[in-house]
């Protein structure tokens, strides 16, 4: 960490408040040519137009069968073809295939439970893995019209799968009990994800993998139609990653249900986010050259995440491990971030939280890879749906300043509004304040939070809140006394749908995306 500058020293006293740690991003080495609204960007292009329409919300993607539109840097046309079929018993045989891999190889597997004690490692190009059906949650052995890979004795620390390909397809399995990861998938190009359900026994374990469904530092992804159950850090993962389509997806009971990091192009629509600990995440880690923007979120279901948080502060991101409970959607470190006909309700903490990156990593210089990508910039939310019951427990009305310090935080001062002020919850959208830095009051809405058009519960006031996370860390530094807490409160503004300076629509013009 380099010493921050005399002007920064106020921000660092907060910081060390907030306590919000990273690990460090990997690196990628991709190119940045900004294309969004062009064919299969992962953008329609109409992204941020607040345009409000339904039209080809999936044109131009991937259809339901996987056809791919997208480039492709490897093809299987006028190579040698091979299909394999392996059933449950055979399990040494499907390794020893595995191993031995030819490019351009089908590998069908039956119906029924399969057993292994190490990871299913690809290194091939043109490779289809396909089972007889993902099953239902909560299924631990395969059926008739199901394959499950179990992992239960594998050795420790290993994944399910374990893919560096071009031109790879996995579907129709289940992944169940991996020591780490369900499928990680890295490095890799033109990736289809499509009927997988990952899914650990037990619920709320530390001990449980990280992460189901993983693709980092890849391009060209889909993951369509999968379930992630269980996991300790994040259900669905898409990270370090340009164009990607995550759609009809469920993820339930996970301590992330989806999550978009660092990623550019990114459509995540018709996806179900329900009882995690937070629902559907967007957000960039310093350290990493891609800086992720153009992230379209629509026709999703991000309610009842208030499940506790049990990521393990020492093998998952701190980023993770410190979200509050009852947080439906966090954006950090994001940019062109679209989001329509999306429902929230019933989140404890909020329904949607805006911070700036300098909240988990105040040191502008960590932030260089990434092109300085530490400010959020660009948050369009229109036309979705808030159902109401959200913002009234925060971090499940236990917050805990030594893990979870934001949550606690944000609880002492809505605390404080609830019993002085008679306010009912956190506004549906919490805004940090942070960005840009320094903070300068004479700047309304500086970095373009759109916030129209939305349907709200009955009897709505205030739906937006410039939360000034600077100042009310500075007020409750010393403790939350009734005093500091009315300070504190007097730093918050809270704003109506339709209010300036939130009454905006589409992103800024003359934002140079690199």
């Amino acid at each position: 960490m380099h010493p921050l500058p005399p002007s920064r020293a106020p921000r660092a006293v907060l910081l060390a408040l907030v306590g919000l740690m990273v690990l460090p991003a990997c690196s990628d080495d991709g190119d940045d040519r900004p294309d969004a609204g062009q064919p299969d960007s992962g953008v329609p292009a109409d992204a941020g137009s607040d345009a409000g329409s339904d039209a080809g919300s999936d044109a131009g993607t991937p259809d339901a069968g996987g056809s791919m539109a997208w480039p492709q840097e490897f093809s299987c046309e006028g190579k040698e073809q091979t299909e394999l079929t392996f059933n449950p018993g055979q399990e040494q045989d499907l390794q020893d295939a595995v191993n031995a891999l030819d490019d351009c190889t089908t590998l069908h597997l039956g119906a029924g439970t399969f057993q292994f004690d190490n990871a299913i490692t690809i290194r091939a190009n043109g490779i289809t893995v396909k089972g007889a059906g993902k099953g239902a949650q909560g299924e631990a052995t395969g059926g008739e019209s199901s394959t499950v890979l179990d992992f239960t004795h594998a050795a420790a620390n290993t994944n399910g799968f374990d893919v560096v390909s071009k031109l790879f397809t996995v579907s129709d399995l289940a992944v169940w009990n991996a020591k780490k990861d369900g499928l990680r998938i890295e490095s890799s190009v033109n990736v289809n994800i499509q009927r997988l359900r990952t899914e650990w026994a037990q619920e709320n374990q530390e001990s449980n993998g990280k992460y189901g469904i993983y693709p980092v530092k890849s391009s060209y992804v889909l993951v369509e139609d999968c379930e992630a159950y269980n996991a300790a850090d994040a259900g669905i993962y898409v990270g370090q990653t340009q164009h990607t389509i995550v759609r009809r997806n469920v993820a339930k009971k996970n301590v992330a249900g989806i999550e978009i990091e660092n990623t550019k192009y990114a459509h995540v629509t018709h996806n179900v986010a329900e009882d995690n600990t937070t629902g559907l995440v967007v957000f960039d880690l310093p350290g990493n050259p891609i800086r992720g923007t153009d992230i379209y979120v629509a026709h999703n279901t991000i309610t009842g995440n208030n499940r506790p948080n049990f990521a393990s502060v020492e093998a998952s991101s701190s980023t993770v491990s410190q979200v509050p409970a009852g947080t439906g959607t966090f954006i950090l470190a994001s940019r062109r971030v679209e989001m329509e006909r999306n429902t929230w309700g019933n989140n404890n903490t909020v329904d949607i939280a805006i911070l700036s990156g300098l909240a988990i990593e105040p040191d502008p210089v960590q932030w260089a890879a990434g092109f300085f990508n530490f400010p959020s910039q660009d948050i369009s939310i229109h036309d979705n749906t808030f159902t109401g019951g959200s913002g009234q427990m925060v971090d499940n009305g236990t917050p805990d300043p030594e893990r979870r310090p934001l949550g606690a935080l944000v609880g002492a001062v809505y605390q404080y509004g609830a019993a002085a002020h008679g306010v009912t919850g956190v506004e549906h959208v919490l805004w940090d304040g942070l960005d840009p830095a320094p903070r300068d009051e004479s700047l309304a809405n500086p970095i373009n939070i759109c916030f129209t058009r939305n349907t709200l519960p009955e009897g709505t006031q205030a739906s937006v809140v410039d939360f000034d996370l600077q100042a009310v860390g500075g007020h409750l530094s010393a403790g939350p006394t009734p005093e500091n807490a009315a300070a504190a409160w007097g730093e918050t503004r809270r704003y109506a749908q339709g209010a300036e300076p939130y009454n905006c629509s589409g992103f800024t013009p003359a934002l140079t995306i690199r």
